[in-house]
């Protein structure tokens, strides 16, 4: 297989032998792209703001499609916000969510706004917004 990546480069390209025996080596053996050697990747973003609809949060990885919002969030109607029996269900409505990523000194601004919320399980707010900031904030 490297013989015939080898003779198929020497003949196609009108480069330099040397360069053309280089290149045709790599792909044959595998090496990465330049790029990825040098190291020249696009940064992973440090989390996530999603927002579906008017409800926004913060969270570390990426957005779901969907928020399955339950209708009675809305209404002023107290038949609608009673809670449901037992055995009864619950309508939920499919808001799509919009991702915006954020770096590092994005994610610490929004951290230090307290406007949005940032998702958690567990923990109080400040708690957990005291770990984010010691983790990506300088």
């Amino acid at each position: 297989m490297v013989a015939y990546d080898f003779d198929l480069a020497l003949r196609s390209l009108k480069r330099s032998l040397t360069l053309t025996a280089l290149i045709a080596l790599a792909v044959g053996v595998g090496m990465p792209s330049h790029a990825h050697a040098v190291g020249v990747q696009k940064a992973q973003p440090s989390a996530y703001e999603c927002a579906a609809g008017p409800k926004a949060w913060i969270q570390m990885d990426p957005c779901p499609r969907i928020y399955l919002k339950d209708i009675r969030e809305d209404s002023d109607d107290y038949a609608v916000k009673k809670e449901p029996e037992r055995n009864s269900s619950v309508l939920l409505e499919r808001v799509p969510v919009q991702q915006q990523p954020l770096d590092a000194s994005e994610l610490c601004q929004k951290l230090d706004d307290h406007e949005v919320p940032l998702k958690h399980y567990g923990g109080s707010d400040v708690y957990e917004r005291n770990l984010a900031k010691a983790k990506y904030c300088p």
